[in-house]
This record gives structure tokens, C-alpha cells and sequence, in this order.
């Protein structure tokens, strides 16, 4: 008879390295009652039997208040809240950014309809997957006042097909010249392989979209292409676009100022190598502007050490 041991086997042929020193904690301020995580790393083959390459620990803030003198802290939901529907009417919205400057891009007349830009707290932007467009929530909160409109890209198929972030330039005083500034620009990521509503075959000619949110010198156009009037119908006209992040699921605006234009986004390409997604920095620089197609002023770097795994269907 064989008597199988259940000793586990001796691990005498990993190649493992030193610990690394520990991170710093994921918080670095708030209540003594709030957990952080901080962690250390080593390398080690792969070999399934291997131990872990990296060792994580719970951590609390070193400080107990959080200072906020940039205004970039953004509460976190408490131990209770409340989710009120605001307004309704998109199509598989998929993601919500916030116009640094409300009413810049609707003013008090637009489509026909008037807008009341002194009136709620904000104007959110909702980016609908569903329908290519982007739906604006004007005056938000406001009990008499708040409405949404919906508009999208002349060009959608291309520009705006099946969009799935959204992010402002939300940097103002930069110190940049206003000729060089991209505070109120937005950029969204569309995640299709560039098939035009699916009408041709896929070619993976696709990124990133930038836009200019000021409806003026051309940036929104009517239906023909021409001057958008106030009682007609408005469509977003592109202020650049990149081609090297097909199927592009996140995006965020870096808010550096020490490029010339201030039009530095990370964005999220899910094709990667074709295996796992890769992450991407685009820089627009000197955007070439509405009714122009030269996309050759850019620097875009891929970083293909970092892989990104891009969620199941819906996430």
C-alpha cells in the first residue's frame, strides 16, 4: 500500500528576495477609527508553490484632520446616507463628471429653451453610453429650475460612439496664457474598435476625444456644420482627437501645470497587448481646434509595465 504524506512540500528552490520597506498608509488623515492599508513587496519566481510576493497590513492616518486648503477632498459617504433619484432620462449613463464653470456652456438660451445658470449648485454631466450623447443637468438642485438636455457629436459614430468617461480640466489660475488654457475643456473615452455603429469592419483606429466646453469660436456647430443658433438644435464639434487607445474605458485629467496647454489625460486602453489592458498618458498639447483634422501635435506614452484588467461586463 502507498501512504500519501500530508506534509506540505518543502519550498527549497524559490528564488525570493528582500522585503521591500512598508508604504505609506492608504489614508493619511482622518479618524483614529478608520483602517488604511499599507504594504511591502519582494520578488519571487512564479512558481505556484512560491509564498506571496507581497504582504499587506492594516494602517490607521497618521493625522486625525484632514486639511483641505486646495478644495480637493471630496466627502466620503458617512455611515448613513440617502440616494435620492435627481433626474432621469439617460441612456445606460455610464459615467458623471462636473463642469468646473456651470453655465458656461448652455448660458441662459439654448435649443429654444432658457437655462437659469444662477440658479442650483452645480451642472453635472452625464456621459450615455446608450445613445452617444452626453446629457447636461443644468441648475442642479435647484426645485424650479433644474432641467437636463441632451446633445452629442455631429460626427458621433466616430467621435463619441459608446463613450464611457468623462473628465474636466478643473484647473483654474494655472497661469497659463488664456490662448493656451485648457480650463473647461472635457475628454471622454469610447469603448469601441472604431466600427462606425457597426457598419465596418473594426480597425482600432480609436481614442480619446477632446472637447472644448465654451460653445463659441465653432466648438458647437447646428446640423450642417455651420454657426449653431439659438433656437436650433447644437452638436459638440471635437476639439482633438488621439488614436492610440482603442476600447478606452477610464479616463482622468491630470491637473499639472507645467505643460504648455494643460491637456494631460490618463486614460484606460482595454485592448493593451491583447491580453491585459495597459495604461496611457495623452497629451494633447496644442489642440488643433474645431473643423481641423491634423491629429500630429501629441506626445502619448504607454506604460506597459502597468496591466489593467478591465471588469466583467457592466463594471
Amino acid at each position: 500500500p502507498v501512504i500519501a504524506s500530508s506534509a506540505k512540500p518543502t519550498i527549497d528552490y524559490c528564488s525570493v528576495g528582500p522585503w521591500s520597506g512598508w508604504s505609506e498608509c492608504s489614508l493619511t488623515c482622518g479618524s483614529i477609527e478608520e483602517t488604511g492599508v499599507k504594504f511591502r513587496w519582494r520578488s519571487v519566481t512564479e512558481d505556484a508553490l512560491c509564498p506571496p510576493p507581497i504582504e499587506t497590513q492594516s494602517c490607521t492616518p497618521l493625522l486625525s484632520l484632514c486639511s483641505d486648503t486646495n478644495d480637493k477632498c471630496i466627502p466620503e459617504f458617512g455611515a448613513s446616507y440617502q440616494i435620492q433619484t435627481v433626474t432621469s432620462g439617460f441612456d445606460s449613463p455610464r459615467d458623471v463628471a462636473f463642469h468646473p464653470s456651470p453655465g458656461l456652456h448652455l448660458g441662459e438660451f439654448s435649443e429654444g429653451r432658457k437655462f437659469h445658470p444662477d440658479q442650483g449648485s452645480e451642472e453635472a454631466w452625464v456621459l450615455n453610453g446608450g445613445n452617444h450623447s452626453i446629457s447636461i443637468v443644468a441648475s442642479l438642485g435647484s426645485e424650479e429650475y433644474q432641467t437636463t438636455i441632451s446633445r452629442r457629436d455631429r460626427g458621433y459614430y466616430h467621435y463619441m460612439i459608446n463613450g464611457t468617461a468623462i473628465s474636466f480640466n478643473q484647473v483654474a489660475n494655472s497661469g497659463r496664457t488664456p490662448d493656451r488654457d485648457g480650463f473647461n475643456y472635457f475628454a471622454i473615452c469610447n469603448d469601441n474598435a472604431n466600427t462606425y455603429l457597426n457598419t465596418k469592419e473594426a480597425n482600432y483606429f480609436m481614442g480619446p476625444t477632446l472637447y472644448n466646453s465654451d460653445p463659441t469660436n465653432g466648438n458647437t456647430v447646428n446640423r450642417l456644420g455651420g454657426t449653431c443658433r439659438q433656437e436650433e438644435p447644437c452638436y459638440f464639434l471635437h476639439s482633438d482627437m488621439l488614436h492610440e487607445a482603442p476600447v478606452c474605458i477610464g479616463i482622468a485629467h491630470d491637473p499639472e501645470v507645467l505643460t504648455a496647454y494643460g491637456n494631460v489625460y490618463w486614460a484606460f486602453d482595454a485592448t493593451g497587448n491583447r491580453n491585459t489592458g495597459q495604461l496611457v498618458r495623452f497629451d494633447f498639447q496644442q489642440p488643433h481646434g474645431p473643423g481641423s483634422m491634423d491629429h500630429s501635435v501629441a506626445a502619448v506614452r504607454r506604460y506597459v509595465e502597468v496591466e489593467l484588467i478591465k471588469g466583467a461586463q457592466g463594471v
